[in-house]
């Protein structure tokens, strides 16, 4: 069985030891919606507080967080 890409939300996330729900609770959403987030099946939207408490709980600024919270796609050339 092929391991599934990690999400670099997924990642953020774990080297801060939070669960799903952890971060839900923080945003106020559900932990299906940061499920959904990591494996790239919806695209976040996020309320002005609610993107400020990401960048708190994860402890990252703007310019740290990825482009694209899903799977990360390796790229050839790329290490």
């Amino acid at each position: 069985m092929a391991k599934r890409p990690l999400s670099a939300l997924k990642k953020l996330r774990v080297l801060q030891n939070l669960t799903q729900q952890d971060l839900a609770e923080a945003l106020g959403v559900t932990d299906d919606t940061v499920s959904n987030w990591e494996r790239g099946r919806a695209i976040p939207t996020m309320t002005v507080p609610q993107f400020k408490t990401l960048l708190r709980v994860l402890k990252v600024t703007p310019e740290e967080l990825p482009d694209d919270f899903g799977p990360i796609v390796d790229q050839p050339g790329r290490e």
